[in-house]
This record gives structure tokens, sequence and C-alpha cells, in this order.
């Protein structure tokens, strides 16, 4: 019986090592030659490094590549990767409102890739940690299809 008592007591008091799964994803529009990239990327890298846990993914939609010389079926070529890979993640939606447009990121939740809040270029990298925080919390605790607080902060583009 001692035997019991002392593996459930290491079970219980042995430290975490495993890396939990992403509760959200943090959908990146970024761009290395985009301004308001080079200010918002490190203040995203900033508020995620908060969650050291693993709960909180980055997910960089990188449309570097895509310049004003670059040909329209290069373009494309590029454009069908980028939504294959935000398909991956189940946001493809998401590339249909800000596909080709930067500086802009969208806190989905994993599991579902359902948007939950929007970080642009103003915030503050302690902003977005709260909000980031905020996400989490709703992307474990709220029904998918009903987790926006009060809907989604994302600009809508015409």
């Amino acid at each position: 019986m001692r035997a019991i008592f002392a593996i459930l007591a290491l079970t219980l008091l042995a430290p975490v090592t495993a890396i939990a799964e992403p509760l959200v994803k943090v959908i990146n529009f970024t761009a290395d030659w985009c301004p308001n990239c080079r200010m918002l990327n490190p203040r995203l890298d900033e508020a995620i490094e908060a969650f050291d846990d693993g709960t909180i993914e980055r997910v960089d939609l990188d449309v570097t590549r895509v310049r004003r010389n670059t040909s329209i079926i290069e373009r494309g070529q590029i454009e069908a990767e980028l939504l294959e890979k935000a398909g991956a993640h189940q946001v493809a939606y998401l590339w249909d409102w800000y596909g080709g447009i930067t500086g802009i990121a969208v806190a989905v939740s994993a599991d579902n890739g359902e948007a939950l809040t929007c970080f642009m270029r103003p915030m503050t990298a302690k902003a977005i940690e709260k909000q980031l925080n905020l996400a989490k919390i709703l992307a474990e605790n709220g029904k998918p299809g009903r987790r926006q607080p009060d809907g989604v902060n994302c600009p809508v583009l015409k």
C-alpha cells in the first residue's frame, strides 16, 4: 500500500515537462517589407513569450516574396501556398478576409479556427498579452462558435 502512495505522490509532485497543445493560434499576416509588421512582430513575440506553457502558437502567413515586380503566376503560386497553410490551421476564411494585407494578426481558437481577437501596430506588448489571456480563457472555456467577447474587434474589409 505504501508503494502505491509513493508512486501517487511522485506522480502528483513530479514537474510537468510535457508542453501543452496550443489553445490559441496567432495568425500573423506579415512581410519583411511591411513597416507596420516591424512594429507589431516584436510586440507579438514579447506577448507570446509570457505564455511559456505552449498554449499560444504563432503562425506566420508571410507574403514577403510578393513584391511589386512579382509576376501574376508567381503571386498566384505564393498565395496558393499561403492559403494551403491557412487551411491546415483551419483559418482559410482569414485569407479571404486579409490575404495580401499585412500588419494584422488574428488570435483564433486552435480547435476550430474561430476568430477571438485581432492585434495591430498601435497595441503594446502588454495590451496584446492581456488580449491573449482573454483569448486563451475563451478558447478553453467557451462554447465553439460562441467565444467572441461582444464580437471580434477585427476590422471588416470590403
